[in-house]
């Protein structure tokens, strides 16, 4: 029997989710409220709004970090921040952002991150609900304050494939 979503992992995925999110869920929640657990909850996130693909600017990023571009190139130069270019345009998951602030144990994840690992890999591997994280994504067990070690342990496994 699936467990019960958390409020605060139901209020991360409408807040973070992106759009569609928050409507998918609250629907989800009013139809079946018995059957709507944790999973098809992920599920519907990902399938609505396609979680983990979305990304921020240098300038959106620090206006959500309440920072300026100098501190958030000063982010991804450290290792503190994960990035990609699209052209000459660096741009930045949003999964890395919650709340104002960096998803916690990002640090560890970013060092963890194997080289040549496409964006669209790590997006899906982020948001994908693993059974090792209590059936939550990546990000969201990390949001709720899970140990980055088992991420991190899983992260680097995508290395050797």
């Amino acid at each position: 029997m699936a467990s019960r979503l958390e409020a605060r992992e139901a209020d991360l995925l409408k807040a973070r989710g992106g759009p569609g999110v928050a409507t998918a869920v609250d629907r989800a929640l009013a139809e079946q409220p018995e059957a709507a657990g944790p999973e098809s909850l992920r599920q519907t996130a990902w399938k609505t709004a396609g979680l983990g693909m979305e990304t921020y600017s240098l300038a959106e990023a620090a206006e959500l970090l309440g920072q300026d571009r100098r501190r958030v190139s000063h982010l991804l130069a450290t290792g503190r921040l994960w990035s990609f270019k699209v052209g000459r345009s660096q741009r930045i998951p949003r999964w890395q952002i919650v709340d104002g602030d960096l998803l916690p144990g990002l640090n560890a994840l970013v060092e963890a991150v194997p080289p040549g690992l496409t964006p669209a890999s790590l997006a899906s591997f982020m948001a994908a609900p693993q059974a090792e994280l209590g059936n939550r994504s990546p990000a969201v067990y990390l949001a709720c304050g899970g140990d980055a070690a088992p991420v991190v342990a899983m992260l680097a496994a995508l290395g050797e494939w």
